[in-house]
């Protein structure tokens, strides 16, 4: 019965109604909402993507059915952080993080943490460039860099996804990951999101353009063994969720099944025709993974706006 209390939370999230959604109340702003059970204390994460701030009928999305149906999310992830041509213009999508339309989410964003929930956001995505203006001289690097830091810090963002969908060297990633935890310290979150099949060998399928065998290697503490990345939000989409069989290759490539968190789309629409896996065999290579290890990562779903939609 161990793992069923985290099979149980993960049904109710990637299951929760749309409707209850629009129900949803902005009362709790202001309160700790009480539960039965602490995030923090969940043998696995359970990662959830927010992109689009719309329900399916176009109503602004609320991001406190979460806690309100108690479904053990402990980490929500908001993207996608663009960094644009200009130093400085920094967009949530498509609007400054200032802007009148994230006032809700922000608010939103606070009960949250006071819950125990860790919010992060995802810098890059599949819009290029991001990445490229991170890339130059180091005058050039905290050009860019120091006006992200400024909204991580105002916004009380508790990590960052560094999500690279496109082609850059390996010393992108490793000077801003240095650079992050320098400057907000161990107890901020530092994941990645590359496809899974970039974890199963060096050479395997990337989006990226370097490996992150060599990364992960390269991106420690000075001076110790210590990983500055905290953990690896798989793109497990595809076949790779149907059964552990690639969860192992993974393992076996020489990863601690406690920093792959499989990631998985929770909507039909929301991918690749053929990327979604339907939660009853989800369900069963969850049951499978948490048997085979006791570390295991998680599960992440992208997205949140029409999770449990076919």
């Amino acid at each position: 019965m161990w793992f069923f209390y985290f099979l149980l939370p993960l049904l109710g999230l990637l299951r929760i109604s749309l409707a209850t959604s629009l129900n949803a109340t902005l009362d709790l702003q202001d309160e700790v909402i009480e539960r039965s059970m602490g995030y923090t204390t969940e043998p696995s994460r359970l990662v959830m993507y927010v992109q689009t701030f719309k329900t399916p009928k176009g109503e602004p999305l609320s991001l406190l059915p979460l806690l309100q149906h108690d479904t053990k999310v402990t980490h929500i992830i908001l993207a996608s952080i663009h960094l644009h041509d200009e130093p400085g213009e920094i967009r949530l999508n498509d609007d400054p993080f200032h802007a009148p339309t994230w006032d809700n989410i922000w608010e939103e964003v606070k009960t949250l943490q006071m819950n125990g929930v860790k919010v992060m956001g995802l810098l890059g995505g599949s819009a290029g460039g991001t990445f490229g203006h991170l890339n130059g001289t180091e005058r050039e690097f905290y050009s860019y860099y120091h006006p992200l830091l400024s909204l991580i810090k105002k916004y009380n963002l508790d990590g960052l996804d560094v999500d690279i969908e496109e082609k850059v060297e390996i010393s992108v990633p490793l000077r801003l990951i240095n650079a992050l935890r320098r400057d907000m310290g161990p107890n901020f979150i530092i994941t990645m999101s590359p496809l899974a099949s970039a974890l199963t060998n060096a050479l395997g399928q990337n989006l990226s353009g370097f490996s992150y065998f060599d990364l992960d290697a390269f991106a420690t503490v000075p001076g110790s063994e210590e990983k500055l990345i905290s953990w690896y939000n798989g793109m497990f989409y595809g076949g790779y969720a149907r059964g552990p069989p690639f969860f192992q290759l993974i393992v076996a490539a020489g990863w601690d099944p406690q920093r792959i968190v499989m990631g998985v789309l929770d909507c039909s629409n929301d991918g690749q025709a053929n990327g979604f896996v339907r939660i009853e065999k989800l369900q069963d290579t969850i049951r499978e993974l948490r048997g085979m290890y006791e570390g295991f990562g998680g599960v992440a779903g992208w997205e949140y706006h029409d999770a449990g939609d076919e």
